[in-house]
């Protein structure tokens, strides 16, 4: 079995029809005005991306470019440089707005190689230009945290929450990730962050890798579980088409993933051994220890608002989506320049934003809320997706007994656990993933149309 883009069947079918989105590329008071008068909502979070790794890891289908640990210190100093340049650009829209933007999250690439000082420095400048706390949460490799001095040194800068790429406790699986970490690093990082004051710790784990048996993941559920950390999240490994590790599994080079028995049997997995142990599922794939928090929740990416800074960074405001170069050059080049990076973007229409907002509560964050529906769109949900395809599928799925309805809230089964897993994957490979790959060609396309 390969997890890819049309692994999932039905759902990749759906997914391909009801996700279809063109990008354009704006010109840069167009992208600018799109921003200002999309952005409803007074609160808003914002994504920085960094685009930078000591190497790649197999099945990574991110924004991503090798980077030397000799050169860390001077090509990362000149794109914290030119991402400052880029907050300035929102700075005027953010006061005009009287925005406040609530979270920061960094992802990647590898933000954990941004020194401390310059860590400092982003946040500075963020709750100056962006009105926002000068603090972060940001993804780590371990092997970047099990110095005690590192992580003393970013929690001191500023970052409060960290989600650890632990992946795997099993040597062998860390080696067919790709991954540049051994298990005791992790332990370590752990351990480390915690002696630092860190307020909030998740961790990552990824199942379905090649040579993976149900009970190698157990062993992972449970080496997890008995860590000093708030949150674990599990994550499929996914094969984007550009990935590395497509073409080495398309070739042989190495074996395919377990089969699909077995990926169903990882996943009641994780929903059987984490609460056992103290976790609450907050997501279908996120399991947290603490009441009311989670790690950087996936409802800013998919309801928005949420700014997107950084070179392969992407920003919904609720009403507009855009999606900044993807070419670290060009990026610099772009924002020195005043002008805003942005590569492609696109209009969501009310109907697009009410299907995006039901997928994420229902088939990611497990219950919808009718009347919560009804407060943030103005009409009732049986009006606005009921009579859409998108509302008929949800009805067999209820007849189907994947969701059920009680007291005006929309909740998924147990039974619909994996048939939401596959919904979801499907939608990350075929529109998140494939987005990616497009704007990973060329810095600048006129267009670009996915899946």
């Amino acid at each position: 079995m390969i997890l890819d883009a049309g692994a999932f069947g039905l759902w990749s079918a759906v997914v391909k029809r009801a996700f279809r989105a063109v990008f354009v590329r704006p010109s840069p008071g167009e992208a600018l005005r799109s921003i200002a008068s999309t952005l409803r909502d007074r609160e808003a979070a914002a994504y920085i991306h960094v685009p930078f790794c000591t190497g790649t890891c197999t099945f990574c289908p991110y924004v991503r470019y090798p980077l030397a640990r000799s050169e860390v210190e001077r090509i990362i100093g000149k794109y914290v440089d030119a991402l400052i340049r880029e907050m300035r650009l929102y700075s005027g829209i953010v006061k005009e707005l009287g925005l406040r933007v609530v979270d920061i999250h960094a992802g990647g690439g590898t933000p954990s190689l941004v020194p401390p000082r310059l860590w400092r420095r982003i946040l500075e400048e963020a709750s100056s230009l962006l009105g926002a706390e000068p603090r972060a949460a940001i993804e780590a490799n371990p092997e970047d945290l099990r110095d005690e001095g590192r992580a003393y040194s970013l929690v001191d800068s500023g970052i409060d929450e960290v989600s650890l790429g632990v992946q795997s406790f099993d040597a062998r699986i860390l080696r067919t990730l790709g991954r540049r970490h051994g298990p005791e690093d992790a332990v370590r990082a752990v351990e480390n962050l915690r002696g630092a004051g860190c307020r909030y710790i998740n961790i990552d784990l990824m199942y379905m890798v090649p040579g993976q048996s149900p009970y190698d993941w157990a062993r992972d559920l449970e080496a997890a579980a008995g860590l000093d950390v708030d949150e674990v999240t599990c994550y499929p490994t996914l094969v984007a088409r550009h990935s590395r590790g497509y073409e080495l599994m398309r070739r042989g080079i190495i074996p395919q993933q377990p089969d699909g028995k077995a990926f169903r049997e990882m996943v009641y997995l994780c929903e059987d051994v984490l609460p056992a142990r103290g976790f609450r599922g907050v997501e279908i794939y996120g399991y947290s220890r603490v009441e009311g928090w989670k790690y950087f929740t996936v409802n800013y990416e998919m309801e928005g608002p949420l700014l997107g800074l950084g070179c392969g960074a992407m920003g919904f405001t609720g009403g507009y989506e855009y999606q900044n170069t993807c070419f670290v050059d060009e990026y610099v080049e772009a924002v020195s320049r005043g002008r805003l990076p942005i590569a492609g973007s696109r209009g969501v229409d009310r109907v697009e934003r009410a299907i995006r907002y039901v997928v994420c509560r229902l088939f990611v964050c497990r219950e919808l809320d009718k009347g919560g529906f009804e407060s943030r769109f103005g009409e009732s949900f049986d009006e606005l997706v009921g009579r859409t395809g998108f509302g008929r599928a949800l009805r067999l799925l209820r007849f189907l007994g994947v969701i059920s309805e009680r007291g005006g809230r929309l909740r998924l089964t147990r039974k619909g656990l994996f048939t939401a897993h596959k919904i979801c994957w499907a939608f990350v490979l075929n529109v998140p993933c494939r987005i990616a790959e497009e704007f990973m060609r060329e810095p600048w396309p006129e267009r670009v149309v996915v899946p």
